[in-house]
């Protein structure tokens, strides 16, 4: 599957140098996207984008503006469904909404991040789909919702981050995302071992990597962060680190 993917990518790659056009995937898994990151220097020019800042599923867009000439932009619409009447609605999650989506028969690859706030989901989608959605995603469980196109994306709400210092017994990976997300070496090194790490959108599979400050570190059914900087030492001597995780 890995290469069949890869020759997709570098299909897409080969399309827009020989046409001079902009050439798009659909929405990239973190999976995806470590495996893109994987050959990307086999890859012409290209960029990602996912909605808005902060996104973790991106499309990749393949042409150098420079040598094309002009700019297009990502083909992303994000959606704002919130039910008809709050006060009566159910507490809906990601996962409703998620769920509503698929069952209407759309493919994950066609839907980027979705971001709850208050009951209200910002839904990142590919621009081919986004009327069949407005006509068609009426109920999530058992609320009615509205949906409207979303002109302005509140992306400082959307994604929020909390400044935290957490003492460390070392400043390895494995020993960072324990202390983050309070867990025992042991549960760490399963998520290790079912490839759940991501640095950077890449799959890394090292216990050991020590992160650069502005490292993005995602960890599948836990959560992100971001590692800012190394802070002082505690009473016990253990080093604190500053991050920004996502709340």
């Amino acid at each position: 599957m890995d290469n069949i993917f890869k020759n997709h990518l570098n299909d897409l790659s080969l399309k827009a140098s020989a046409s001079c056009r902009y050439t798009f995937t659909s929405f990239l898994s973190l999976d995806e996207l470590s495996i893109l990151r994987s050959f990307e220097r086999e890859l012409g020019f290209y960029t990602l984008f996912g909605g808005c800042d902060g996104c973790e599923r991106l499309v990749a867009r393949f042409g150098d503006p420079d040598e094309l000439g002009y700019m297009e932009d990502f083909p992303i619409v994000c959606l704002k469904a919130e039910p008809k009447l709050k006060k009566f609605s159910d507490e809906l999650t990601h996962r409703d909404f998620l769920g509503a989506l698929m069952n209407l028969g759309i493919e994950r690859k066609n839907i980027g991040d979705i971001i709850v706030k208050d009951n209200t989901a910002y839904i990142f989608i590919l621009e081919k789909m986004k009327d069949y959605v407005s006509e068609n995603l009426s109920r999530v469980k058992h609320t009615v919702i509205t949906v409207s196109i979303a002109d302005t994306v509140p992306t400082g709400e959307l994604f929020k981050t909390e400044s935290l210092s957490v003492p460390v017994s070392s400043l390895r990976l494995d020993c960072i995302i324990a202390s983050v997300f309070s867990l025992s070496r042991n549960q760490v090194c399963l998520l290790f071992s079912e490839k759940k790490v991501f640095v950077d959108g890449r799959l890394l599979e090292n216990i050991s990597h020590v992160l650069n400050e502005g490292a993005v570190v995602s960890v599948r059914g836990m959560g992100k962060f971001i590692f800012t900087s190394t802070g002082g030492l505690s009473k016990k001597g253990r080093t604190y680190v500053n991050i920004e995780k996502y709340v």
